[in-house]
């Protein structure tokens, strides 16, 4: 068992939750709709995520591609990231980072404290649930081939059978794998800690997603994902 199947194995049923998460089996049934489809394309914006990988870097070991693959990730993502386009149609203010509801933006928050806090090894386990898409949707898309995915669904699913999507997990699958062979007790205890947490963030995407729901505290009544819209 390597490293990443220890991680896996430490959540129990909170990694199997997350892949079929209900919004995940009603994308691929074709059954989700228009607006919890939205709300998760909105809320999905890296918003600080291509700073907060500047910060990584200093701790990526040489063999490692990580950084280069991460560079490539953050110009083609600002030139093509479905999401960028679909953003059009909401104002400016969908594309800051206060657009970000409660969950989105603790998540947010974590990867900068691992980023911050951790070795390498510790923030590709805080990076993987999100860097797995190629084998959460990417896979499972080309094994399922799902009908009656709207064309804005399937450009985005498409986006994760990207050969360089792949490349990037894998780099980070290795990261996992180095930094928990020869870590000691403690910091291999972290790092399974760290993988946890940011799975079960993930999942907090989905079900804010799913429920179309996620309002700040003293909000008062949410209205769309762009609630915090000020007046």
């Amino acid at each position: 068992m390597n490293f990443l199947e220890e991680c896996i194995s430490f959540t129990g049923f909170t990694w199997d939750r997350y892949l079929h998460h209900p919004w995940i089996e009603a994308f691929f049934a074709g059954e989700l709709s228009e607006e919890q489809f939205n709300y998760w394309l909105i809320q999905n914006l890296s918003y600080l995520g291509n700073h907060i990988a500047e910060i990584v870097y200093p701790k990526v070991p040489p063999h490692n591609p990580w950084i280069s693959l991460r560079q490539e990730y953050s110009r083609k993502s600002a030139e093509t990231r479905v999401e960028l386009s679909f953003l059009e149609d909401f104002g400016d203010f969908a594309k800051t980072r206060w657009a970000a509801r409660p969950t989105r933006d603790a998540l947010i928050n974590f990867w900068i404290r691992t980023a911050y806090e951790g070795t390498f090894g510790d923030i590709c386990c805080g990076y993987y649930v999100c860097y797995s898409f190629p084998i959460t949707f990417g896979e499972r898309y080309l094994r399922e081939k799902p009908k009656n995915l709207s064309d804005l669904q399937k450009s985005w699913v498409e986006q994760w059978i990207d050969p360089h999507a792949e490349e990037l997990m894998a780099a980070t699958v290795d990261g996992i794998n180095e930094y928990g062979a020869k870590s000691t007790k403690y910091e291999c205890e972290k790092m399974r800690w760290i993988f946890l947490r940011a799975t079960q963030y993930q999942i907090g995407t989905f079900d804010a997603a799913w429920n179309l729901s996620d309002p700040w505290p003293g909000e008062g009544e949410e209205k769309g994902v762009l609630a915090g819209l000020p007046n």
